[in-house]
């Protein structure tokens, strides 16, 4: 008796948009954190949601975008959308590697620390806004 252990790719996209989801109520209490002066957690979680990150980028995203650059579907701007928001998602990664290294001192600021940080904030919400629009135009009958 064979199993078949393949994951259908809707369930897979509907589980990273639930992984995104929780990152963002995870982003939204280190900035809580953050406000009342609590650096250390804000700093440590901020670590965790951006390593899950780039977990679900090269897990999900990657291959997912690579799926579409090859199989464009016929859906009027969806392949600039995906675009916009892989490339916001790399500039969050981008983001992070450089306060990281800037808070440990490895390089010299170049700008005020809480400018990058509120840059990427938004960056994170506009590319989260964006994967929600993604998900409903593709596996939802939302806009069609």
């Amino acid at each position: 008796m064979a199993i078949d252990l393949a994951i259908d790719i809707r369930t897979l996209a509907t589980a990273n948009l639930v992984v995104q989801l929780v990152l963002i109520v995870f982003v939204l209490g280190a900035v809580y954190l953050a406000r009342k002066g609590r650096v250390i957690r804000h700093c440590a979680i901020q670590r965790v949601t951006v390593s899950v990150q780039i977990i679900a980028i090269l897990a999900v995203m990657l291959p997912s975008l690579l799926g579409y650059v090859e199989n464009v579907p016929a859906v009027p701007l969806l392949f600039p959308e995906l675009l916009i928001h892989h490339t916001l998602g790399l500039v969050l990664i981008g983001a992070w590697i450089y306060i990281n290294l800037e808070v440990g001192g490895i390089i010299r600021p170049r700008v005020r620390r809480k400018t990058v940080m509120r840059f990427a904030f938004s960056v994170w919400m506009i590319a989260i806004a964006l994967g929600v629009n993604i998900y409903l135009t593709i596996y939802t009958s939302f806009y069609t």
